[in-house]
């Protein structure tokens, strides 16, 4: 799909360095779009150029991509509840106080904790290839293998090996350089930053109760291809949703937003119609 809005990042100083952020288009609704690890926000260019027709549409780089990681003091361990705090600041240096979050993997748990903390503000949470449930004892181990990878080897090394197996079989034989894209973009990212986010998913708590409360809706995509987030956890987390409030992605992997771009478009816009119309 070609891409025909040319996105000119806006810059926003949250204390030690300034994160670079897509602000597009015009609405009575917005969404804020957030990345997952390892990513950049340029990973949802796809639906800023859809979503930006109708909506306005917020997508940040979290700290630490492309810029200073979270100044974090010796005592202090990294946790996925900083970040929602530099985005929530970020919200409101820019006036807006109601947003739906779409929030992929990583930024799935963000959005997790955004919308159990921040009750008043978020309207809605989309769970895109992300888990309510907290690592278990053999990711919180393959978590710090990753650290571990990282600190010898290095970020781009790290992309390289662990990108590809996010994707499905069948994109990933026919899009090399969609693939490619998505190493490129994170390769800006620091070691210390990418460890700081691993350690943040490594220490969440489980958010499950978030699926059951009728305050905020909540949605999920999931992937059956999914080997981050397998499509096992997400359909028993899919069964507490009504049932209009999920889709789920055949032969797609983990990056739905490039795999299967029109079905999540669509899920998308029909998600926020339907809240607009429910209120």
């Amino acid at each position: 799909m070609q891409n025909s809005i040319k996105l000119t990042p806006q810059h926003y100083h949250y204390g030690i360095d300034q994160l670079a952020y897509f602000d597009e288009g015009k609405g009575d609704q917005t969404i804020l779009l957030i990345h997952g690890f390892g990513e950049d926000h340029g990973i949802w260019k796809n639906q800023i150029e859809f979503l930006s027709i109708h909506y306005r549409v917020i997508a940040p780089n979290l700290p630490g991509v492309h810029c200073k990681p979270l100044a974090l003091h010796h005592s202090q361990v990294p946790s996925i509840r900083m970040y929602v705090e530099v985005l929530h600041d970020l919200m409101h240096h820019l006036n807006i106080d109601q947003y739906f979050i779409v929030g992929h993997s990583m930024g799935g748990y963000i959005g997790l904790s955004f919308a159990d903390y921040y009750v008043n503000h978020v309207q809605g949470l989309l769970l895109f290839h992300s888990t309510t449930y907290e690592d278990n004892e053999a990711k919180k181990t393959s978590r710090m293998k990753v650290a571990e990878f990282i600190q010898e080897w290095g970020v781009s090394k790290y992309l390289e090996t662990a990108t590809p197996n996010l994707f499905g079989d069948a994109f990933k034989k026919a899009n090399p350089a969609a693939i490619q894209n998505v190493i490129d973009s994170g390769l800006g990212i620091s070691p210390e930053a990418m460890i700081q986010f691993v350690f943040a998913m490594r220490n969440r708590k489980a958010m499950t109760h978030l699926l059951q409360q009728h305050t905020i809706p909540v949605w999920m995509i999931a992937g059956e291809a999914d080997l981050a987030v397998t499509i096992q956890d997400s359909l028993e987390q899919i069964k507490l949703l009504p049932s209009s409030n999920s889709l789920v992605l055949k032969e797609v992997g983990h990056m739905g937003m490039l795999e299967a771009t029109d079905l999540v478009n669509q899920f998308i816009k029909k998600m926020l119609l339907g809240y607009k119309d429910a209120h």
